[in-house]
């Protein structure tokens, strides 16, 4: 036996719903992590690097053992890796 679906939830709900709630408008609230991205630093650029997956299981394990972000491992290496080839640190680069 097949069933028509209602047009709308007001018609679903029928009788069930208030008809003051019917007619309110809804707010729209933004979430607070899609405000923080917003504000970011333009002097910034996103990086993509593709490690296998158990030196990413392994690089979460030591956020969680460290109580630091993933980002603050990443530019420690990178750090690492700029003062290997007489490069200027993060910091540097940072103040121009």
């Amino acid at each position: 036996m097949a069933r028509n679906k209602p047009a709308s939830l007001e018609a679903a709900l029928g009788s069930q719903m208030p008809q003051e709630a019917a007619h309110e408008s809804a707010t729209v609230v933004q979430h607070p992590a899609s405000a923080a991205t917003a504000t970011k630093p333009k002097n910034y650029e996103q990086v993509v690097a593709y490690v296998p997956t158990q030196a990413k299981k392994r690089l979460r394990m030591m956020c969680i053992e460290h109580d630091r972000d993933l980002n603050s491992f990443i530019r420690e290496g990178i750090d690492l890796m700029l003062a290997q080839y007489g490069q200027p640190s993060l910091k540097e680069f940072e103040g121009k």
